[in-house]
């Protein structure tokens, strides 16, 4: 059964986690007829390039009772693995960090008997191709996909998350060919020409680094693996999990340094918890601070910090910490302080690495080199975000990491007002919170103000609730 034609029609542009998300909590919200589009040229829905990974060794990097899609239910993705066989793990009997495989497929299944709930009520259809245009139409909006078709809607969700990493430097001819040059570490067998002796540079120092270690281990690979970034930061593991601390009293950060002179007089006021409490109760206040701070301190914060506030919020799970531990320990994992300036074909089949520190060169070969070196910033090579920013239907944020959207997510245009019916969630939005990356910080967000996107074109209010 078809909803009847006064459905309001929602456009979803983007099926990964953030994307299905927003179609539980529309559907959740809704009392009306609804009408569901989701373009997402992958086969499934929920999972996009963090859930759509199926190496057992991938684990979410939050346990697995702070991932609940829905507030107040913790217990909900728990319950649903033991319940779906998917647990108890031997590799974690508690179920606390599952394969991202796993928690992905219950994203998907949570999306799937939403719907089903819901009866007639409400439509859901999944086309696999992506948009290419989105462009307004009185009343509404048009978009228009890679297969030619033209979807009218009443709302439009920009959900699409993150890009793959960026090349870090010029390729020389045939690098971008070769099968042991890994762009996309995400990518189906990405790893499989990576043979078990061979020397491995891997760029980037992060989460996905992390990744290609444990993957490479469950593979096999005994060769030396040198993991290299401009700062050699590498990924921490958990500590006590507590969000409730009052990090700001009755200070209220006005620049950079204050931020961060905030932070470390917190640290140093609860020695005895350590500093991840710290870190993830001034996330929970993050996004209000953002709000307030001028333009050129969030610029600051995002040149000189955000390294490092990355690497202490993003965790992760045990056991890609002792896998790390293990390699280094074992000599097989050698973490650098450097830049890669150029990457070309030796004679004899190796990529050639030019490396920089400071003043200082070297050039040296490898067997294969990986990308990790996060997603491409840029949001403008998205050709769909580059016509939105020449149509002035959007802009960029104050700081350049995605697109300016108000408090309840609302697109920007050129003129900084919100463009009606139009509306932006999960990693594009980040330069407008100061922090929209998590699974739990982008499910939460949406929660708080999908109301806002459901309510009636001419009810909908001026000014939308903050996210908490």
């Amino acid at each position: 059964m078809q909803p009847p034609r006064e459905a309001l029609r929602l456009a979803i542009v983007g099926g990964g986690f953030t994307g299905a998300v927003l179609a539980i909590h529309a559907v959740l919200s809704s009392r009306g007829p609804l009408d569901i589009v989701v373009l997402e040229p992958r086969a499934e829905l929920g999972r996009g390039i963090a859930y759509g990974t199926t190496d057992p060794s991938h684990r979410i990097n939050v346990p697995g009772d702070r991932m609940a899609v829905v507030a107040g239910e913790p217990a909900a993705p728990t319950a649903w693995l033991r319940a779906s066989g998917l647990l108890p793990d031997p590799d974690d009997a508690a179920g606390v960090y599952v394969p991202r495989a796993a928690y992905g497929a219950y994203v998907a299944d949570l999306l799937a008997r939403t719907c089903a709930a819901a009866g007639g009520r409400v439509r859901l259809q999944h086309r696999r191709t992506a948009a290419t245009a989105v462009t307004p139409r009185d009343p509404g909006w048009i978009v228009e996909t890679g297969t030619g078709a033209r979807i009218v809607a009443d709302r439009v969700a920009l959900c699409f998350g993150h890009a793959v990493p960026a090349l870090p430097c010029p390729l020389g001819p045939g690098v971008a060919e070769c099968p042991r040059f890994v762009a996309d570490p995400w990518a189906a067998d990405a790893l499989a020409g990576v043979a078990r002796d061979a020397a491995v540079l891997i760029v980037g120092t992060g989460l996905t680094m992390a990744d290609v270690v444990t993957s490479l281990q469950a593979r096999g690979h005994r060769g030396p693996i040198t993991a290299l970034s401009r700062r050699g930061l590498l990924p921490n593991a958990h500590g006590i999990f507590l969000t409730d601390l009052d990090v700001l009293g009755a200070h209220r950060p006005r620049t950079a340094l204050d931020l961060l002179r905030l932070i470390r007089r917190q640290v140093a006021a609860h020695p005895a918890l350590g500093w991840q409490p710290v870190l993830d109760s001034f996330r929970k206040v993050l996004p209000e601070l953002w709000r307030d701070l001028p333009a050129a301190e969030k610029r600051r914060v995002v040149h000189r910090l955000l390294p490092f506030w990355d690497v202490h919020r993003f965790r992760i799970a045990p056991q890609s910490a002792a896998s790390l531990a293990q390699a280094r320990g074992e000599g097989r994992l050698t973490v650098a302080r450097s830049a890669v300036t150029g990457l070309t074909l030796c004679e004899d089949g190796r990529l050639l690495a030019e490396l920089r520190r400071g003043e200082a060169q070297e050039r040296r070969p490898f067997d294969a080199v990986v990308l990790c070196t996060g997603p491409e910033r840029d949001v403008a090579r998205n050709p769909l975000v580059a016509a939105l920013l020449a149509g002035g239907t959007a802009r960029r944020d104050a700081v350049g990491l995605g697109l300016a959207v108000d408090r309840g997510s609302r697109v920007l245009g050129a003129a900084g007002e919100p463009q009606p019916g139009l509306w932006a969630f999960g990693p594009m939005t980040r330069g407008s919170f100061g922090e929209m990356t998590g699974a739990a910080d982008i499910a939460q967000h949406i929660e708080a103000v999908v109301d806002a996107l459901l309510a009636p074109a001419g009810r909908q209010p001026n000014r939308v609730r903050a996210t908490t």
